[in-house]
Formats: C-alpha cells, structure tokens, sequence
C-alpha cells in the first residue's frame, strides 16, 4: 500500500497541474496507533510556477483527494486512503505562526515525497515559538477532552487524542524541540515524568486501539481523568498565556527565501 502512494500523488500532480514538495503520512499510522482497519491520512504540500502565480485568476489554497482500497480515486471523506494538500503560500503562513499541526508534518517519519526538503526540516526542528506550539497542544487537549466528556460520548481513540496532545505540550515543556510526531516515542521519553499507574494504563489503551477496540466507548477512567484535571491545573499555573519560554518566532526571511529559491529559481 505505502509503495503505490508516490503513485497517486502523481497522479495529483497531474491532475491539478501542480508540482508536490513532500508528502508525509499524518494520521494514527504516524503517530504509532494504527490498527489493521486504519485509513491512510496523506498531507502533503505544493507548489505552482512563477507565472501561475502571477495571474488575476484565484488559485486554489488546498487540494483534496480520495482513494479506496482498489486503489479508484472516491471523495475524500471516509476513503480509505484521504489525501490533503496546501499550496505552499498558505502552509508557510501557518509556519511563520508556529502552528504546531502543520510543524508536525515535517517531522513525520512516513515520508512519501520528499523532493530534497531536507532544509526545511532541519530548520524547524528548533526554530519554533516553543510558548505557542506549548499553549497549542495544551489547550487542544483540555478544549477535546471537555468537548468528549460534555457530550458523554468518550471512546479509546479519543482519550488517546487528548493524551497525545497532551504529552506534545509536556514534550516541549520539558525538551524546548518538536515532540515526535509518533505518540509512542513521546511516550517513552516521557515515562519517567509519568505516574507508574497512568503509564501502564496509557499503554494499555495503545494495545487496545492498535487491536481494534479504538472505538469502545468507555464511561470514564479516574486514573487517566485525574491525570489530566492535574496535568491541566499545573500548565494553567504555569501562566504562559502572559510570559513566554522564549521570544524567538519562525524566521520568515529563511520561509521568503525559501519560496524564492523554489519558485523564482533565484
């Protein structure tokens, strides 16, 4: 399956007469949490030439695709292989702000495209606002867990998201860098700031979800909601809504650069 994705991204390309940057896999699969009935969630960034650009016409910000198991091109929603691209106009505008999801694209490890990239990543890894991507997933995973407990409707898969977002915060609280994009190596370089038993439970729900129970509603899990009402109230106390680990943003001359580089073949 991994192998004829390069495929269909060609054939994105060539449908949309646009040329792809990299392409990565961002959904369960590369956060480790996979199960034998995952989809494939495909993200990837393009790119258009001098003289599209350079037109009164109105083009096209993102791009979305969708595959079935056979491989014929569906709707995106529910297919099994659901494919989403941004032109890289606006993916470097979500960059310059430090917006942790489309960081977390470059830092995947399942890479499909990458079309020498290399420079990209390497610069991102560290030249991020470590307060935004902190206060980001921090209030990600308080904003799904109260939205999920309001509607009584928790399951493993979406205990396991606010648990997720919940260890990138504390990744980069403690690392001030990019937590990995796999949920299960965030995990382990974290157990030792973990609670023994909401670690085993943790790990637990990943065997679950990686079994194929990811949508089991479960009513509640006191070891893992206290977990988070404390983790909440200590990164609530922290106060990084009024004071920054560092004032360093994205440097937006290397993005400019970079699309010059790319685009203008400066």
């Amino acid at each position: 399956m991994e192998a004829k994705i390069p495929e269909l991204l060609k054939l994105i390309e060539k449908q949309n007469k646009i040329k792809i940057l990299f392409a990565v896999e961002a959904g369960s699969r590369a956060w480790e949490l996979n199960s034998q009935e995952s989809d494939y969630d495909v993200h990837f960034v393009y790119y258009r030439t001098l003289e599209e650009y350079i037109s009164v016409n109105k083009l096209s910000e993102e791009i979305s695709a969708g595959f079935d198991k056979d491989f014929n091109q569906v709707k995106r929603e529910g297919a099994f292989i659901e494919m989403n691209g941004f032109d890289i106009f606006k993916y470097f505008k979500l960059l310059s702000s430090s917006n942790v999801a489309t960081i977390e694209w470059i830092n995947s490890d399942i890479v499909y495209i990458s079309n020498n990239y290399g420079e990209l990543k390497s610069c991102f890894e560290s030249n991020f606002n470590k307060s935004k991507a902190f206060l980001q997933l921090y209030n990600m995973s308080k904003g799904s867990y109260k939205s999920f407990t309001m509607k009584k409707d928790l399951n493993i898969k979406k205990y396991l998201h606010c648990i997720r977002l919940l260890l990138g915060a504390q990744y980069v609280l403690n690392y001030k860098k990019l937590p990995n994009t796999s949920m299960i190596k965030n995990l382990e370089e974290l157990e030792k700031d973990i609670p023994t038993e909401v670690f085993k439970k943790i790990k637990e729900l990943v065997e679950l979800k990686i079994s194929g129970h990811g949508k089991d509603v479960v009513k509640d899990i006191p070891v893992i909601d206290n977990y988070f009402k404390e983790k909440y109230d200590e990164f609530e106390k922290l106060g990084y809504n009024k004071k920054k680990m560092d004032d360093k943003d994205v440097d937006v001359n290397f993005l400019n650069d970079f699309l010059r580089k790319l685009i203008i073949k400066k």
